[in-house]
């Protein structure tokens, strides 16, 4: 055990500790820790809850005093996640908070929307010296449904996962790699194809959600293609049948590729779900 991989097994025993004897004033600190920056984006996905009635946050950051009491917990978290409603591949201290990272050897959660991929992007992720889990947000695979869904250039999406998968080919054991895909009315019909793109990508697992329900959201914004997206309509409740036939198609086509994908369950006719696990995994 190197210097800097102390302070996170310290701090994790202690927290053990503190838990196992149900102390409330704790002295340790998380040891998996996601970090929001800020909720700046390039993106306009047409389902993000920036497009919520009534929702008039401004762009912003965290205050320079917060980040720097939150940097202090670095060295001693295992698991550093960076995500949230933000694009992190933007940031303007992305490339110091890696290095920091990189210090401690923490592990990298990562979420991005694909459109960032500079050569220095790529060079500091393949020589990062901890472990990387990134999660890159498709929701299609045509050209046509990417644009609906998050208004961007798929092509060039596909260009920069390629890129970074070719980064990682020297660090695959230390590197997992996710597609996530939001289903909805507009996009159900992409499932079974971004089975393929994914297999032919050479990530390691396929991760599909249903789109939230929860109350509020409830929004009309003009999509780049194919008209007006309604949330509400999108919802995988209002095409039961034909969201219940994808889910099963997606499984057999995962199953023939080899390919690990976690997906929901079916819908019961009732409206209810099926007694089936909430989340099924196909694992290669």
């Amino acid at each position: 055990m190197n210097d800097n991989e102390w302070p996170k097994k310290e701090n994790k025993y202690r927290a053990l500790w503190e838990h196992a004897r149900g102390i409330a004033a704790v002295s340790s600190t998380p040891s998996d820790l996601q970090l929001g920056r800020s909720n700046h984006c390039n993106f306009k996905c047409v389902y993000c809850i920036d497009h919520r009635i009534g929702n008039n946050e401004p762009r912003s950051r965290l205050s320079p005093p917060v980040w720097e009491d939150l940097q202090k917990l670095i060295p001693a978290t295992e698991i550093l996640a960076f995500h949230g409603i933000s694009e992190f591949f933007l940031d303007p201290e992305f490339f110091d908070i890696l290095r920091r990272c990189a210090e401690t050897r923490a592990t990298l959660r990562l979420n991005t929307n694909g459109s960032v991929c500079t050569p220095r992007h790529l060079e500091a992720l393949a020589n990062y010296p901890g472990h990387i889990m990134i999660d890159f947000s498709l929701d299609a695979a045509t050209p046509d449904t990417f644009s609906r869904i998050r208004g961007w250039n798929f092509w060039r999406v596909l260009r920069n996962i390629r890129s970074y998968m070719e980064c990682f080919a020297g660090r695959r054991d230390r590197t997992w790699v996710a597609l996530s895909f939001v289903i909805t009315k507009s996009s159900v019909g992409d499932m079974v194809p971004t089975v393929y793109l994914a297999k032919a990508l050479g990530v390691n697992v396929l991760m599909f959600y249903r789109l939230h329900e929860y109350e509020g959201l409830d929004w009309t914004v003009a999509a780049k293609h194919g008209g007006d997206f309604t949330y509400r309509d999108e919802i995988v409740g209002e095409f039961r049948e034909r969201y219940n036939t994808e889910i099963e198609r997606t499984r057999k086509a995962a199953e023939l590729m080899g390919l690990k994908i976690e997906i929901p369950a079916m819908l019961a006719e009732t409206g209810t779900e099926t007694a089936e696990a909430e989340t099924e995994e196909t694992v290669q």
